[in-house]
């Protein structure tokens, strides 16, 4: 993950309940991240450089867009060097 946030206010036509974390994903080899949910930890536990792995929908539920992904989850692996992604913040 490059940069996040955290969102705690509702508003109109939010499916997911506050607070979660919608985060820059950036790739391992890409060179352009995309905004997508983060999940499966504390809203709070959330920082730059933590490594990220997509959790996929049930592929009978897959479509052509990056909807296919559920959301992205901490692999516990340890966090990206700044180096690597400061380019992109």
């Amino acid at each position: 993950m490059t940069t996040f946030a955290i969102v705690n206010i509702p508003f109109l036509g939010q499916r997911i309940k506050p607070p979660y974390v919608a985060a820059y994903v950036l790739l391992d080899g890409a060179d352009i991240p995309f905004l997508h949910l983060v999940s499966d930890v504390d809203a709070h536990q959330v920082r730059m450089g933590m490594r990220v792995e997509a959790v996929w929908k049930p592929r009978e539920r897959w479509g052509l867009g990056i909807d296919n992904i559920e959301y992205f989850r901490p692999t516990g692996e340890p966090d990206a060097d700044y180096d690597t992604y400061k380019h992109h913040l």
